[in-house]
């Protein structure tokens, strides 16, 4: 695929999708599979973005090891957040993780002797592998090989024991506490796992863009990766996958401006909404057994 994309444009383009899949996966994961419905990923994502950023930045860390620190601060932040959210349920979920997201934009904004204020730090340090700079394809090649760890660690996640249990609190909590599962741990669990695969994917984007800012903990991002999510099906894989690359990618391939994208992204949600409640993951599921059953009746007897 870089190979194909020769133009440097469309490779960047190509790269923030990448991003912005592993953001929506982390997402599909606390909300789809979990059932939290939190609105705090932006938090993470910025997190995960601002600790190595400024660590490299000012106390010339290598990205590496802020990469390190920002997972471990994204964690013990999460947390922290995540032991009184498990109570939540509904809305009070969302409005308490959506709080929590303002409350670190405002935090990241009023810090300007740290943070740098509503400008933000620029002129990050170049991400290096072993003395050569990842730049163009290698940046390409490096998101893709997070993108396909993130993938391999939820689908074998969503398949073991304690992915069914993370299932089981979010389809019946009183049939999974019945069954032995600590539905406040499964729910602190998936929220954690989930801020941290944010806070990778606000990390390779703080070093794509060299720079980080308070646009990256807008609660107004968690609202566009939702609805990348919903769009897709709420806790299939493959539907968010679809979703995010039509949606994310797609347009700005084609050349839409930006109001014909939300424009595209409004009509094709309420056509979701009114024909595929389940997503694009459910047409699949639906194209693959009529399939299936078409190739039944055409075995013989």
């Amino acid at each position: 695929m870089p190979l194909a994309l020769g133009n440097p444009y469309h490779l960047n383009l190509a790269v923030n999708a990448g991003i912005t899949l592993i953001v929506a996966l982390s997402l599909n994961l606390v909300v789809g599979y979990s059932g939290q419905f939190a609105l705090s990923q932006a938090a993470f994502y910025g997190i995960g973005a601002y600790i190595p950023g400024l660590l490299a930045s000012r106390w010339h860390v290598s990205p590496w090891l802020g990469l390190l620190a920002g997972l471990v601060g994204t964690t013990a932040i999460a947390t922290v957040v995540s032991v009184p959210a498990a109570r939540l349920r509904g809305y009070f979920l969302s409005v308490a993780t959506l709080a929590f997201g303002f409350f670190i934009e405002i935090l990241v904004r009023q810090a300007t002797e740290i943070t740098g204020g509503a400008y933000g730090v620029s002129d990050l340090p170049v991400l290096t592998l072993l003395g050569y700079p990842l730049r163009g394809i290698a940046y390409y090649l490096l998101t893709a090989f997070v993108l396909m760890l993130v993938g391999m660690l939820l689908g074998n996640l969503m398949r073991s024991a304690l992915g069914r249990a993370i299932i089981a609190t979010r389809d019946s909590p009183a049939a999974a506490a019945a069954s032995g599962i600590n539905v406040a741990l499964m729910r602190v669990l998936a929220f954690v796992l989930s801020a941290d695969i944010a806070a990778l994917a606000g990390w390779l984007q703080a070093f794509l863009d060299r720079t980080i800012n308070p646009q990256m903990l807008s609660p107004e991002l968690t609202f566009i990766w939702l609805f990348l999510v919903l769009v897709g099906g709420l806790g299939h894989t493959t539907g968010v996958v679809l979703g995010t690359l039509l949606l994310s990618a797609g347009p700005s391939f084609i050349g839409f401006a930006s109001f014909d994208r939300a424009l595209v992204m409004g009509v094709l949600m309420i056509a979701v909404a009114l024909f595929a409640p389940a997503g694009l993951g459910g047409l699949v599921d639906l194209a693959i057994k009529r399939g299936r059953a078409r190739l039944g009746e055409r075995r013989p007897a």
